[in-house]
């Protein structure tokens, strides 16, 4: 059965990778975007890890596993290229602990998908473990439609349905306006700053006017 895409909220919640390594590497510099506790058990870590060590990114304990490490986890992640020690940290999970097993999808029941983030948009692609790299190839074609102008155009669009949404006129017209600004004419940063005008206007007037 194919896996379910979610967006969970992992803010407050402890993750903790098993290893060092390069793999531990790329599922941290992902972790870190979206969670402000990451938590690396290994006895040594890559550069990349120490700069995100010291730039407070990250904790790391420099040890070997014990299953005490995971106790309080969240989230899971095996990266270590011992499978003894990745069979011992599974076989050390706390009920309902989310797994993501980086050498064996199917052993866990969390993966990483690739990703493009624009701002608050956010687009992953998966291949349910039968090519990472197509899924790395179409991510990169949706980078070069959805250029950096998207976290402008997102952010123009996020606030302009709060004012919409405080508008006192039928729903029916709020929906035509939030309609109305998902073209690409509103890319426009002019475009979107004569719309926002509008918007203020209108919360002053009760929504009176027409645009």
């Amino acid at each position: 059965m194919s896996s379910m895409p979610l967006m969970i909220d992992l803010n407050d919640k402890q993750i903790v990778i098993v290893g060092g390594g390069k793999v531990a590497t790329r599922r941290a510099t992902t972790l870190v975007e979206y969670c402000s506790y990451v938590h690396i058990v290994s006895p040594t870590i890559t550069s990349e890890l120490q700069n995100l060590l010291e730039n407070g990114h990250l904790t790391w304990s420099k040890k070997q596993f014990e299953p005490q490490d995971i106790k309080h986890a969240y989230l899971v992640v095996i990266a270590t290229n011992q499978s003894d020690v990745n069979d011992y940290v599974k076989a050390s999970l706390s009920y309902g602990t989310l797994l993501n097993h980086a050498a064996d999808a199917k052993a866990g029941d969390v993966t990483f998908p690739s990703i493009l983030k624009r701002g608050r948009l956010t687009i992953s692609v998966s291949t349910n473990g039968a090519s990472p790299k197509l899924g790395s190839q179409i991510i990169s074609t949706l980078n070069d439609m959805y250029n950096d102008n998207y976290e402008t155009y997102i952010e123009f669009l996020y606030q302009s349905r709060q004012y919409i949404k405080e508008l006192t006129i039928e729903p029916s017209r709020k929906q035509r306006l939030l309609q109305q600004i998902v073209s690409d004419e509103y890319l426009d940063e002019d475009k979107q700053l004569e719309f926002m005008r509008w918007l203020q206007s209108q919360a002053e007037d009760k929504g009176s006017c027409d645009i």
